[in-house]
């Protein structure tokens, strides 16, 4: 029990299961569905990945965390709760194991893997300092984690290369950024409205010809995904409106609606 507690304390409760879990049921969607199988290796994969990332900037940030009383507490590394071996020892079996089961889906995914594990290295290395800038943060809008998340999720089900594969890259990426730019505390400079306008225009193209030409998604999904991340918006904005800021909210909603609803569609045929 111990260890699961201290495992717990590490992954944050793993808040970001939700957003890892509809990004790789997405990519399985785009890629053609089906090999259900194949897809949960693929989610595993996504979610032991994450969770090393989350437990290596916590490693990462220890040092400096010590000597800052809110930062501290939310690392439990620096608020003395978890021991640097034990977080060393947990984010090396968390590797091991999304390596394996990328293994289970064949030498792109393996390929992913260490795209995605150098990414999370780079994100929070004290010597980088990359996940300081608002758009490279380590968080459940990371644009870069999540396309390669929904990638993964697509070569379980299409097993190979396609065009739509593209378009899923441009629009997580095009998502991810404009997320991060708007729940970031500050506009960072590089994104001018010049550029924002551009990512607006690459995520409605890349999701109307996926989701409506190509129609990766039924529009019965996409208006279920859409309602219910309303509703929880708006019901966890009314329970805790003074814990989370409205944007992240929102990500949140849309997160687990996204999830529940690309589930339903996996388990339909089942019961049909």
């Amino acid at each position: 029990m111990r260890i699961l507690q201290n495992t717990s304390k590490l992954l944050d409760q793993v808040q970001f299961l939700p957003a890892t879990l509809a990004v790789t049921l997405l990519g399985g969607a785009v890629g053609g569905g089906g090999a259900e199988v194949r897809l949960l290796f693929a989610f595993l994969s996504n979610l032991f990945l994450y969770s090393c990332a989350v437990v290596y900037e916590k490693i990462e940030g220890a040092p400096s965390a010590v000597y800052e009383t809110e930062f501290a507490k939310k690392n439990p590394i620096a608020a003395g709760e978890v021991s640097l071996r034990f977080a060393r020892m947990t984010g090396a079996v968390l590797a091991l194991l999304s390596l394996a089961a990328a293994a289970m889906l064949g030498l792109l995914n393996i390929v992913l893997f260490f795209f995605g594990f150098l990414i999370s290295i780079a994100l929070s290395h004290h010597s980088l300092k990359l996940g300081s800038a608002p758009l490279m943060r380590l968080g459940k809008h990371q644009a870069l984690l999540s396309a390669i998340f929904g990638l993964s999720g697509f070569l379980a089900t299409a097993q190979h290369l396609k065009f739509e594969a593209s378009l899923l890259i441009v629009f997580l990426l095009s998502i991810g950024i404009l997320f991060a730019a708007w729940t970031a505390d500050s506009t960072p400079k590089l994104l001018s409205k010049p550029i924002l306008i551009i990512l607006f225009v690459f995520a409605t193209g890349s999701a109307y010809v996926l989701f409506v030409v190509f129609e990766a998604i039924s529009p019965l999904v996409l208006l279920l995904t859409v309602l219910a991340g309303l509703v929880l918006t708006w019901v966890k904005n009314r329970v805790s409106p003074q814990k989370q800021s409205l944007p992240q909210i929102l990500l949140d909603s849309l997160a687990i609606s996204a999830a529940l609803s690309l589930i339903l569609t996996h388990l339909i045929p089942f019961f049909l």
